[in-house]
């Protein structure tokens, strides 16, 4: 009974109203509706608060602050902090960035903190390097290149091979085509090469020591390996200075070098800008098998990938190169899964590509057998 008035919810200052006696009516000392009543409803309303009371005040302590009281190991081991200042010295490869200069430390600091907290990109920056930085920094070291040139490609396609730009530069490196047909790459409608990671790599290298011996000077063949030779020499000749700090070039030209400083900064020491990711989280490295053969007629991709034991979609993401569904005929170079060329290689012999087997030869009626090497 006591319950059931102290869970009435009654005012206290407005008069009680003929129901809610009415309700409680097999209650005696609210049959009437008198005085006796209302004190007894207003003291059942504040029963509940005067018991929780009592019960803080019995308690050992201070619940409120058990939170605060905890442990200090059981705290985030990685506390991101809100500001990050830059280095008090930056270079990039081997040559002194001047952060001395307060214009070039407030546009380098802009570039880092937009980077900084990007999280989402910058994580997948750090995710998709440990897939990809192996083999780059390999060839930069037999190229004899600065290692800091790792960075560029991640400026300029969050190292995503199958990007391309709204003017057509395409792949991880982002070629035009002329500069591509320049280093020998093929850019046609069915083979791509722009989008393949080694050979569009070996081309960028390539460039890069075609840019410097033009510049001498690493931010300058950077800077023209973004916006072309040609406009980097005609503000250099327009404005007389050949300090890349100091020329006016276009924006996405100035913010292009110092955004590559800045993803060297913080991808060199992720941890201390609070970028703490495992191994576990880092994407595996990029090492799948080659095969070669030839075609002796247009085949499928999934015959490709019947052969070794795959499936379509990998075989299209291990080789963006090509461009279409089909191989026409000729010699090719394709990715397979690791372990699986050997496998390859017993079908593509046996005719099991879709084929059959040639009437006249006991060749495969699709393919020819790989050229010899010599």
């Amino acid at each position: 009974m006591l319950f059931y008035a102290f869970t009435k919810k009654i005012p206290l200052n407005p008069p009680l109203r003929k129901g809610d006696f009415n309700e409680l009516a097999f209650f005696p000392p609210f049959s009437k509706g008198g005085s006796g009543g209302i004190f007894i409803i207003r003291v059942c309303q504040l029963l509940p608060i005067t018991v929780f009371l009592v019960f803080l005040c019995s308690c050992p302590g201070n619940l409120m602050a058990t939170e605060t009281e905890l442990p200090l190991a059981s705290a985030p081991e990685t506390i991101l902090r809100t500001f990050y200042p830059l280095p008090e010295r930056v270079t990039l490869c081997g040559e002194e960035v001047p952060l001395q200069d307060p214009q070039v430390r407030e546009d380098l600091d802009r570039e880092f903190t937009v980077i900084l907290w990007n999280r989402t990109q910058t994580t997948m920056w750090l995710k998709r390097s440990a897939r990809y930085f192996p083999y780059l920094e390999k060839r930069l070291q037999e190229a004899k290149l600065p290692d800091d040139l790792k960075y560029v490609v991640l400026v300029e396609s969050d190292l995503r091979p199958n990007v391309r730009s709204s003017a057509g530069a395409s792949g991880p490196w982002q070629f035009m085509k002329p500069a591509a047909n320049r280093f020998n790459l093929k850019t046609d409608d069915k083979i791509d090469d722009r989008y393949d990671f080694i050979r569009a790599t070996d081309a960028a290298l390539q460039y890069f020591k075609a840019l410097h011996r033009t510049f001498h000077n690493w931010p300058l063949a950077l800077a023209a390996y973004n916006c072309g030779e040609g406009r980097v020499q005609k503000a250099i000749r327009e404005q007389g200075v050949t300090n890349y700090y100091h020329l006016d070039l276009p924006d996405e030209t100035d913010q292009y070098v110092l955004r590559i400083i800045a993803a060297k900064i913080v991808l060199s020491d992720p941890a201390r800008y609070g970028y703490d990711i495992p191994a576990r989280g880092l994407y595996p490295p990029w090492q799948p098998e080659q095969v070669e053969f030839v075609l002796a007629k247009e085949i499928h991709l999934r015959q490709v990938a019947e052969a070794c034991g795959s499936y379509y979609k990998l075989i299209r993401r291990l080789n963006p190169r090509v461009r279409t569904a089909t191989l026409p005929p000729g010699m090719y170079k394709l990715y397979v899964p690791a372990g699986t060329a050997s496998r390859f290689y017993e079908n593509y012999l046996r005719g099991r590509l879709g084929g059959g087997k040639s009437e006249t030869n006991d060749q495969p009626a699709a393919l020819s057998p790989p050229p010899k090497k010599k």
